[in-house]
Order: C-alpha cells, then sequence, then structure tokens
C-alpha cells in the first residue's frame, strides 16, 4: 500500500484534528550486495542500535515505510512512499521490545533508504494498517509437539525423545496449523488444503539437531527436562524456542537451546543453537534419507562459501495415518545449509547429514523443504460456481516449486543469501515531525 512519505500531509489528510506532536522517525539504509534480485530480503534491527541514532525511539508503535532513494537527499525529494509490514519482538520475555523485523524487496545492488517512523499510539495506529497474519505457532499434543509454519509450508518437531522434525505439506497458502492441531482433523487425509506428508521413521526428519559420538547419531533423548516457548508470532516472523536440560552425553552433560525462525512467504525455518556448558562434542543436522532418492550437495569452495545438501523425489508418503509407502508422481524436495566453517559431509542409515563443532558454543543452519503439490488450489472466499471455496489456479502463483530445477534453484538462492547477507546502516538523523 502506498502512503505519502511526508508524514505531516499524510496524517492531516487522515484525520485534520489530529496532533502531530511527539511523531519522529529513523532513517535506515538497506542494501543489496549481490547483483541478484533480493525479493522479499528479511530485515532485522536492533533497537538498542536504533537508540544509537535516535536516543528516545520508542518501539511500543511504529510504521515502516520505504522509498526508491538510494541517499537521503533522493529520499527527502520523494513524495510517496511503500508502507511495509512490520513487527517487533520481545525475545527475553521482559515485555520490552528487542527487534523490529520486517521484508523488503531488493534489486541487484541496490540500495533502499527506509524510515522508521514512531511516537505516541494515539497518532501512530490511526494511521498504521493492519497486517494480515502469515506465520504461526502452536503447541498441541494432537501434533505431538510444537509446530510452526509460514503460508507455503509446516514443520513440527515432536516434543518427545525422538525430536524428529516433520513436515506438512500445503495445496492453498494459508495458515494451517490450528486446523492440523484441532480435535479429530485426520490431517494424514488427502485435503485441498495440505496435510502430513512426510514419514520419518527413526531419522531425525528435517534440520533437527542431534550429537555425533562413536561413529553413531545419538538424539536429544536422555534429557532431564524439556522446555518449549513461543516468543513471537505475526506477520512477519515466527520465533520458538526448545530447551534439553541435563542431555547426558556420557562424557559431559549440557543444556542445549534451540531457537527456531520462520520467516513469512518462506519455504524454510533458521535453526540455531546454543550449548552450555561449553562442548567439545560434535553436533549433526541434516535430512531424512529415502531409498532411491539422490542426494545433491555443494562442492567446497573458499573461506565464505555455504555448504549445503538436498534430496528431491519421490518421497511423500501415501495419505492415512499408517501409510508408509511413497506416493508415485509427487515429488518432495528437503535440504538444509549452513556456513558454519568447517563441515563434513556424512550419512548413516537414516540420514543424509553434516557434522560441525560449536564456534563459541554456538551454531546455526537454515532447513527448506518443497512440496511439488503446492499451489495446486486456490482458495476464494466467495464460492465459485462449482459450488467450492477450491479451485485450479488460473496460472501459476509467484514462487511455486514443482521442479527438481527450481528447487535446487530455491536452494542455491538461499545459500547466495547466507553467503552474501543484506547490509544495513543505522543513518544518524533522527527528526520530530510534528511540535
Amino acid at each position: 500500500m502506498k502512503i505519502f512519505s511526508c508524514l505531516l500531509f499524510l496524517l492531516c489528510w487522515t484525520t485534520s484534528a489530529l496532533c502531530l506532536e511527539g511523531v519522529k522517525s529513523v532513517k535506515i539504509a538497506v542494501e543489496n550486495p549481490t547483483n541478484s534480485v533480493r525479493a522479499a530480503a528479511d530485515v532485522v534491527l536492533s533497537i538498542p542500535d536504533l537508540r544509537k541514532s535516535a536516543p528516545d525511539f520508542t518501539p511500543g508503535s511504529v510504521i515502516v515505510t520505504c522509498t526508491s532513494a538510494a541517499t537521503l537527499e533522493q529520499d527527502a525529494a520523494i513524495t510517496e512512499s511503500t508502507e511495509l509490514p512490520s513487527q517487533v519482538d520481545d525475545l527475553d520475555g521482559d515485555g520490552k521490545g528487542d527487534e523490529i523485523a520486517f521484508q523488503i524487496d531488493l534489486g541487484p545492488n541496490q540500495t533502499r533508504i527506509v524510515t522508521i517512523f514512531y511516537g505516541p499510539p494515539d497518532r501512530i495506529v490511526r494511521i498504521r494498517n493492519e497486517y494480515p497474519e502469515r506465520t504461526n505457532a502452536l503447541f498441541s499434543s494432537k501434533i505431538e509437539g510444537l509446530g510452526w509454519e509460514s503460508e507455503r509450508i509446516a514443520f513440527r518437531v515432536y516434543f518427545d525423545p525422538r525430536n524428529d522434525i516433520d513436515i506438512y505439506g500445503k495445496r492453498s497458502r494459508s495458515l494451517q496449523l490450528k486446523l492440523f492441531a484441532s480435535p479429530d482433523y485426520p490431517y494424514h487425509e488427502e485435503s485441498p488444503k495440505g496435510r502430513d506428508i512426510f514419514k520419518i521413521g527413526e531419522s531425525i526428519g528435517i534440520g533437527a539437531v542431534a550429537a555425533w559420538a562413536d561413529g553413531k547419531l545419538v538424539k536429544a533423548a536422555d534429557v532431564r527436562e524439556r522446555k518449549w516457548r513461543i516468543v513471537s508470532v505475526g506477520p512477519v516472523r515466527a520465533i520458538v524456542e526448545l530447551e534439553y536440560s541435563g542431555w547426558n552425553l556420557g562424557p559431559e552433560t549440557i543444556t542445549l537451546r534451540s531457537r527456531i525462525v520462520q520467516w513469512a512467504g518462506e519455504h524454510g525455518f533458521y535453526h540455531t543453537i546454543a550449548v552450555d556448558p561449553p562442548s567439545s562434542t560434535e553436533f549433526v543436522s541434516g535430512v531424512t534419507a529415502k531409498q532411491g532418492v539422490a542426494l545433491e550437495k555443494s562442492i567446497p569452495d573458499d573461506a565464505g562459501s555455504v555448504a549445503w545438501l538436498a534430496t528431491w523425489g519421490e518421497q511423500v508418503v501415501a495419505p492415512g495415518a499408517t501409510a508408509t509407502e511413497a506416493m508415485s508422481g509427487q515429488n518432495l524436495g528437503l535440504a538444509v545449509l549452513t556456513n558454519m566453517q568447517p563441515v563434513k559431509f556424512t550419512a548413516d542409515r537414516l540420514n543424509d547429514l553434516f557434522r560441525f563443532r560449536l564456534h563459541d558454543g554456538k551454531a546455526g543452519w537454515y532447513a527448506m523443504a518443497a512440496w511439488d503439490q503446492e499451489d495446486t488450489e486456490q482458495y476464494d472466499e466467495s464460492v465459485n460456481k462449482q459450488g467450492t471455496h477450491f479451485h485450479l489456479p488460473a496460472t501459476p502463483l509467484p514462487g511455486s516449486i514443482s521442479t527438481k530445477g527450481a528447487f535446487l534453484s530455491a536452494v542455491k538462492d538461499q545459500a547466495l543469501r547466507m553467503r552474501s547477507p543484506i547490509i544495513v546502516h543505522v543513518l544518524p538523523s533522527s527528526s520530530s515531525t510534528g511540535g
């Protein structure tokens, strides 16, 4: 949606009685350092960093806007700007905002100026748009653990000694975890929305964490206590956390904390871990290995490279709660990527993996999945002529992945995003819009 970058004009246009006193702004430069298009680039702003430029910054009520300008001078000359859905997240649970998150489209080597307006809620909230929810997370015994989702795909981790991560595929873009967690809803059965499409068995699924000891995978099974927490959900991202206290690894006992971040519109999630006390144990992540499904992986490059492994093939489980066989003619892509250095590709009977050691007690990776049936159903609020809300899309929706080539291209694009992240500068220009 377009809004005028001149906040004075916009506020007066919205309501002539509105007082502008106290409305301020801080400006950000967001740069794409690559010669590739960066659609819906994920941006996280630290509120303490914003306060270095604007000491009185208050995150309780903000509007994030952007222009096509690359400099402050160009930005000042532009009369229109675009409002970007945003959310403020409290990461530590103290009731105070720690980060602002939003997404922005960037062309090759493009820099765009972003303005964050802040001030009294009775002024800001009047003109801020309502943003649709595009991520969700919930804990339910029905799905046997903690789930998170974008409108494209959903995941869940089994909150028990399995600690595996499973996949819900979607035929229609929407948030579906509440439906899957509904009492008696058969989420293993076919539906125009989606279903449980993957059979994990005893593997780790996709993007879960395990230890590697004496040449074998050790799941987070022998633990004293498990905790979960939903940090945030909203129009931009969902954040969930898991804690495994007293994980017995034989020679040592550790506490491991997982943080999972799911961004809107994405096929995957970031998974970061932290271990206390520091551990010399090797850890692993990866994807389930399926018979007859070939593994692809990155070629080792320089020190800045991103390592990845990926599979694509007929590894979609047939409908039904007890089904184990794969669906003929349906394909699923799985991938895990990391810019940790070094990593070792390895495998066991059930999994394709990479092994790594922690750096400063931490590690992280990105896990993604794409079902070739995604976007094959379109949902309309109004009932169509066939008497159903669902129908075949007239044209393929942007971003749909239905072939191996498209999936590997998405994996390589994600690798580029991780290798060359966007560059964010908080500009030294905080100003009051009203007297």
